[in-house]
Order: C-alpha cells, then sequence, then structure tokens
C-alpha cells in the first residue's frame, strides 16, 4: 500500500492508529526501532507523526529533505505520514494541547516515541507524561530506549559529524542505508565533456558531505550506476565558491538534463584539490574513476542491482 500523505482536510481519522512521534531528521537505526514499534499493530495502521521544518533549522543543514523523508518511510512500509509545519503558534502549544490534538485527530490508540523526546511549549511534554494520561485517553505506550554504538548514542548529531568529515562508510552503518542527495541534473558548462568526463550536476540546501571525490552510486530511472562524485567548488576550473556536486557516470549515455537522479554516497577517495592545469585535471579524474570502479566492484550488496 503506497503511503499517505496527510493534509488537515483528512483529518479527523476514522481508522485506529499507531503513531510514531518525532524529528525523524536522519531516520537512523534509532528512528528504526520506532518505526518497527508501530508497523503491524493488530487492527491499526501505521502513522508517522513529524515536522516540516526542524525547530532549529537555522543553525545547521538537514540530514534529509522532506521529500527524501517521505520516500524513505515508504520505503519502509509506513500506512500514513503527517507533516506538522512548525510556526510560532505552533511552538506554543501547551503539552495537555497537543497531546489531545494527537488522540483526538490522528484516533492515535497507540503511541511510540524515544526516550529522550519532549513536546509542547517549552518542552515540557515528556515520555512518562505520555504513560500518565494514557489510561485518560485510551492509547498504550511505547517508549523506545536509547540505541547505542560503539561511540555513544546514535543520534543525528553523531550521524551529522561523520557526513561533514567524509567518514562515508560509519555514515551507512548509523543510518542502515547509504546517504543520499537526490536532485534534479542542471545545464552546466560542459568542461567535463571538454576533458572526456561528461557530467551530472545537481545541487541541494541540505548537509553536503566533507568537499572532495567519492566512488557513488547513482540512480536514474530505477537503475543503479556506478559513479565517482565531486562535492566542492571545482577551485581548478571555477572562481565562483558556490558548491557543487558534479558526478561521472560510468556505462551511461544520453540527455539526461532537467532529469530526476539520486546521488548515493559510499566512499571518500581524496579530497578537494586546486590543480595547475585542466591535464593535470583530467588525469586525476582518470585516477578517481579507476579508484571508484575498484571500490564498487568490492560492494557485493550491490553488484547485482548496478549497470555495469
Amino acid at each position: 500500500m503506497k503511503l499517505k500523505l496527510l493534509t488537515p482536510n483528512d483529518l479527523p481519522l476514522t481508522d485506529r492508529t499507531a503513531v510514531a512521534i518525532g524529528l525523524f531528521d536522519g531516520i537512523h537505526e534509532g528512528h528504526i526501532a520506532l518505526i518497527d514499534d508501530i508497523k503491524g499493530r493488530k487492527d491499526m495502521r501505521s502513522l508517522v507523526y513529524t515536522f516540516d521544518t526542524k525547530p532549529n533549522h537555522t543553525f545547521y543543514k538537514n540530514i534529509y529533505t522532506d521529500e527524501e523523508k517521505q520516500a524513505i518511510f515508504s520505503s519502509l512500509g509506513i500506512d500514513m505520514l503527517y507533516r506538522q509545519p512548525f510556526t510560532p503558534e505552533f511552538s506554543n502549544t501547551s503539552k495537555e494541547a497537543f497531546l489531545e490534538w494527537v488522540v483526538r485527530k490522528l484516533n492515535a490508540k497507540h503511541i511510540t516515541v524515544g526516550f529522550d523526546f519532549r513536546f509542547g511549549k517549552n518542552a515540557e511534554g515528556t515520555a512518562e507524561y505520555l504513560r500518565t494520561q494514557a489510561e485518560r485517553f485510551g492509547y498504550t505506550v511505547h517508549v523506545v530506549p536509547e540505541v547505542k554504538c560503539c561511540e555513544g548514542k546514535v543520534s543525528s548529531t553523531l550521524i551529522r559529524k561523520h557526513i561533514e568529515r567524509g567518514e562515508m562508510e560509519r555514515v551507512t552503518d548509523l543510518l542502515g542505508r547509504f546517504y543520499f542527495i537526490d536532485g534534479k541534473i542542471e545545464k552546466g558548462k560542459h568542461l567535463g565533456s571538454s576533458i572526456g568526463f561528461p557530467t551530472a550536476n545537481i545541487s541541494t540546501e541540505k548537509l553536503l558531505p566533507k568537499y572532495g571525490v567519492y566512488a557513488t552510486i547513482v540512480q536514474i530511472d530505477g537503475k543503479c550506476y556506478p559513479a565517482v562524485t565531486n562535492v566542492g567548488i571545482k577551485p581548478t576550473v571555477s572562481n565562483s565558491g558556490i558548491p557543487n556536486i558534479e558526478t561521472f557516470i560510468f556505462h551511461f549515455s544520453g540527455d539526461v538534463y532537467n532529469e530526476e537522479i539520486r546521488v548515493s554516497f559510499v566512499s571518500f577517495i581524496r579530497g578537494e584539490t586546486t590543480f595547475p592545469d585542466v591535464d593535470a585535471l583530467r588525469r586525476q579524474i582518470a585516477s578517481d574513476a579507476r579508484a571508484a570502479q575498484k571500490m564498487l566492484e568490492d560492494l557485493e550488496v550491490y553488484k547485482r542491482n548496478i549497470v555495469w
């Protein structure tokens, strides 16, 4: 069943729901525990309640866009998604009013949250408060305990740190999937084509990995292709200072401008470098492509799905 993105016009719901509430910025292993809890509950439909703008989004960039999160929730088998706009008015909602809204509007009969989840004005609502109100409102509660790794608590903050360092294997471990960026291919200056490496260029407002070159997997029209991707400002050929995601896709030809693609980051190859001339850049790209090809050939989990 396809995930349904709910709007206020769909409320109140008549179906009984099991609701997972949270920010779900990274949809990491800790979040998956919440999602697993609401799936398959008898006579209930699974519903994720999250926010379309992170409350402190001005301080750092998101790991996933709203659209990317929706695609992940759909792939995980969630029935319904409600994105709450985080407006000044909403931030002043009391914990009592928030909970009553969830129960009445979403017809929540089961609620699951993380151990450190806070809600309501001044973050006064807690998991323990949900427990104390369960009998009154007629729902059950599950509180997911802290999910730990060798570095401590699995969190979006930890994942963000590894993305910014370009440590993509560690990011994959924590997310349970490759970190990816979706985007529409933009018209470039054809500099890649002029040196034998035509590239697909996309841009994004979300969190970028450390500037440099990566072995990647590109998805176009449902097919996966091995690729090598540069993230950065291309100092050898550009002085704009604007970051860009530029990908050379192996064994692929065709006009893909304005096509939507997904670039999944597998492994860091090298940092961004300024080269003395275009010939030196061309030689390095060829070397990067060979390195990426070798890394991806060794990637057993994706061998069968990549178009070689």
